[in-house]
């Protein structure tokens, strides 16, 4: 698992990001109020963003000063590596009611 998480690089995280959050819209979606649906498209991929980028900091004690200079560069490609994909689960069942 610390190998895992070490070893993530922008496009690795980013299709990590990706799939997780598309399968967990889906899943929500098929669960959860349509009022709610669009919410999951932003909420969902800024969360395991974030935990995603700090779990070295959390789990393996790496120095946080060296990522909170490069918290931005990952911050974005990953937030719309996820939150593109979700939406456009969101729009799949939309059209599906």
């Amino acid at each position: 698992m610390t190998r895992l998480i070490q070893s993530l690089s922008l496009g690795t995280g980013a299709l990590l990001i990706a799939v997780v959050s598309s399968v967990s819209v889906w899943l929500l979606c098929r669960i959860s109020p349509v009022q709610v649906w669009k919410v999951w498209v932003v909420l969902l991929p800024a969360v395991l963003t974030y935990c995603l980028y700090w779990s070295p900091v959390w789990l393996l004690g790496e120095p946080r000063s060296e990522y909170s200079v490069w918290q931005f560069v990952f911050y974005i490609p990953w937030f719309l590596a996820g939150a593109i994909p979700s939406a456009l689960t969101v729009r799949f069942f939309q059209t599906r009611r």
